[in-house]
């Protein structure tokens, strides 16, 4: 029997077919990977091999300040900028900050005013409305005075918002506006809204201008010890730049007679002392 020889038709289509196998497994990626990258070198590329990335060490972040309990929100910077900011909270509204920024709203009216006749003064003193619960202070404090042989006038006490705005615009008249707004406060932004600050003059004194609190026996007197019954200058001499206004002599607040006496201790303005209740 004869073997018959493939023609050259067939060895060509056997190559063909071959061929195009082989360029199919070229073309199909393997799925397999290596267990390490290859390596990279001039030798295989042709190119010279890339510069190795080496990571800096990792940014050490600084020590953060211990956060205290009670945390306290600073108040503004600059309050000598006319502002109506609501006053900051705080426990006992009778350390409220008031000042040029934080202001108390126009329906703020203190609930327990009465006659400052309720601590034994007379007259148009007596007339004068404070908040009840400085009265035992005030008591105490015409009645020192009394032993002291001075008298003691309240000028004024509690005003409301119309009020203060009514007293703005009567200095404003006078000095301008620029003037009376380092010489009064406007409405909202007055203590005398909180009904514990008190005008004080005396017999026979009736300057505005004048220095009341060293041409006088009674101003020298309540200059010393007032903050022993709670009552504190609320507007020094030379601390303009930290009250925002100008020298009060006259101008006295209650804030109590523990609180008076950490303020003495301090030495701060008095709103410079309030603002570290703020928030409290």
């Amino acid at each position: 029997m004869r073997t018959r020889t493939a023609g050259p038709s067939l060895v060509l289509a056997v190559l063909l077919v071959a061929c195009g196998i082989g360029q199919a497994r070229e073309a199909t990626p393997s799925l397999a990977v290596p267990a390490e990258p290859l390596p990279v070198s001039s030798e295989t590329t042709g190119r010279s091999a890339p510069e190795p990335i080496v990571q800096a060490d990792p940014v050490q972040r600084p020590d953060q300040p211990a956060m205290s309990a009670g945390f306290r929100a600073s108040l503004v910077e600059d309050p000598c900028t006319d502002r109506d900011l609501p006053a900051p909270a705080t426990s006992d509204v009778v350390l409220t900050v008031l000042d040029r920024s934080y202001a108390l709203p126009a329906s703020y009216v203190p609930p327990d005013l009465v006659p400052a006749a309720e601590a034994g003064i007379g007259g148009s003193s007596g007339s004068k409305l404070v908040r009840a619960p400085m009265i035992e202070d005030l008591a105490a404090l015409h009645a020192a005075s009394l032993d002291a042989g001075l008298v003691l006038i309240i000028d004024s006490g509690y005003r409301s918002y119309a009020n203060q705005a009514a007293t703005f615009d009567s200095w404003a008249s006078r000095l301008g506006d620029a003037g009376a707004r380092v010489r009064s406060a406007r409405p909202g932004h007055s203590e005398h809204q909180l009904g514990t600050a008190i005008d004080v003059t005396s017999p026979g004194w009736g300057g505005r201008f004048g220095d009341w609190g060293r041409e006088t026996a009674e101003g020298a007197w309540l200059a010393a010890h007032g903050w022993e019954f709670g009552f504190v200058l609320s507007y020094p001499a030379g601390s303009e730049a930290a009250t925002c206004f100008s020298y009060e002599p006259w101008h006295y607040r209650w804030i109590g007679r523990a609180a008076a006496a950490d303020h003495r201790a301090s030495g701060l303005a008095l709103r410079t002392f309030l603002a570290g209740h703020a928030g409290d």
